[in-house]
């Protein structure tokens, strides 16, 4: 899933100021800097293999008003500052996992629901907006496939990561815009998980690619070893 997270354009001034100051919203403007003053702004992603639909809370305050199922993210939402709970459950209302974060005016951040269904945690990860040399991009990588032992990134040219454990991120990397397919191999084994599709990173764009599913899935389960791709801005 390929996500313009950015160029959503505001709905308006008077719009964004309605919102009561622990509402949500992801109206941001589309450059690098925020546009409501003392706000955090934060994505939403269900990586969780099994898991069905998701809704996520910042304290007692529903953020996605559709539900996230496995693979899907949503964001940026806007978040007043300060010390914030988010919780994560499913179409019950059922409590599933909780993550206590303190956010600070323009921080950027990205929360996952991970792990299998029945060990669901929240794992959140700060993102950088900072602007890539001409003609390149950023891109990180998350491993969140729970059955994973180390992965390796690699392209043709180049190598991301290796051994990058479950849960475990790299910086966000420079790399030459254009197009690129991405290899995820078993760092011990030097067996092939998984090769994207070839994405076109675009210069100035910043992206998040995340790996879900599983190495082996369990009986029934037809959530196998792939990847996703953010376009953070």
């Amino acid at each position: 899933m390929k996500l313009n997270f950015l160029s959503k354009l505001a709905l308006g001034i008077g719009a964004l100021l309605s919102f009561a100051s622990c509402d949500l919203d992801d109206d941001v403007n589309n450059n690098y800097t925020p546009l409501v003053p003392d706000t955090a702004y934060g994505v939403i992603a269900n990586a969780s293999p099994n898991s069905g639909d998701l809704y996520f809370y910042a304290d007692a305050n529903l953020i996605n008003n559709s539900a996230l199922n496995f693979g899907s993210a949503n964001g940026y939402y806007n978040f007043y500052t300060g010390d914030r709970v988010l919780t994560v459950k499913n179409d019950a209302g059922t409590t599933l996992a909780t993550s206590n974060i303190t956010l600070t005016a323009g921080q950027y951040f990205s929360a996952f629901a991970v792990n299998t269904f029945e060990d669901i945690e929240l794992v959140t990860y700060q993102d950088s907006l900072e602007y890539p040399a001409a003609n390149h991009a950023y891109v990180r990588f998350i491993n969140l496939s729970p059955d994973s032992e180390g992965v390796t990134v690699t392209t043709t040219s180049q190598n991301f990561a290796t051994g990058l454990e479950f849960k475990a991120a790299t910086d966000f990397i420079d790399v030459t815009s254009g197009s690129h397919a991405f290899t995820f191999t078993d760092t011990a084994t030097v067996e092939t998980l998984f090769t994207t599709a070839t994405y076109d990173l675009y210069p100035g764009s910043i992206y998040t690619i995340y790996t879900k599913g599983f190495v082996t899935p369990p009986t029934g389960s037809n959530d196998t070893f792939s990847t996703e791709l953010l376009r953070n801005y």
